[in-house]
Parts: C-alpha cells; sequence; structure tokens
C-alpha cells in the first residue's frame, strides 16, 4: 500500500492515527511512518486493514486516488464500519 492508501483509509473511516493503530493492532509510531512514507505495513497489517474497512472498500480507495472517482459512498460504509469497531478499543 502506498502512504497516500493509508492516510486516504484512515482519513474516510473518520479514525485519528491513535484509534487507526489499536483497530490495527500497531503503535501510533507505526501509522505515522506508514502515512510519511518511511515505512511498508507488512503484508498480515495490510490484511488487517483489509478487514477494517472491507476488501471492496480497499479496493474502490485505491482506484480513486489513481483515477480521481469520488469517494462520498465508500467514505460513508467506511465511517459505519469504523464505528462499529471502536467498542473492540475498550476491551
Amino acid at each position: 500500500m502506498r502512504p497516500q492508501d493509508i492516510k486516504s483509509v484512515r482519513q474516510l473511516t473518520g479514525l485519528n492515527q491513535t484509534d487507526f493503530a489499536k483497530l490495527v493492532g500497531v503503535s501510533l509510531t507505526t501509522v505515522n511512518k506508514w502515512e510519511r512514507g518511511h515505512a511498508q505495513p507488512k503484508k498480515e497489517n495490510i490484511k488487517k486493514i483489509e478487514r477494517l474497512v472491507g476488501s471492496e472498500n480497499l479496493r474502490v480507495i485505491q482506484a480513486k486516488l489513481l483515477y480521481d472517482l469520488p469517494l462520498l459512498e465508500v467514505s460513508k460504509d467506511l465511517r459505519k464500519r469504523a464505528n462499529s469497531k471502536r467498542g473492540e478499543l475498550v476491551k
């Protein structure tokens, strides 16, 4: 995943870096490095991101960034998914 893909996924879910990191199971520093292009997520972390947002949504986001497609509907779905996962942060 490219840095802009990761940042877009996180922003579209409405999560800050801290909550995104917790849901993916990595540190805040790691997410920050991914978004700045100073590190690449491991395959298992990409799979966690995909499970968080849904594989179809992830493909749409990546295509949008390549082809500048509208993301309003995807953003709505991602926010619903992220909000449903927020309860897992307190466990």
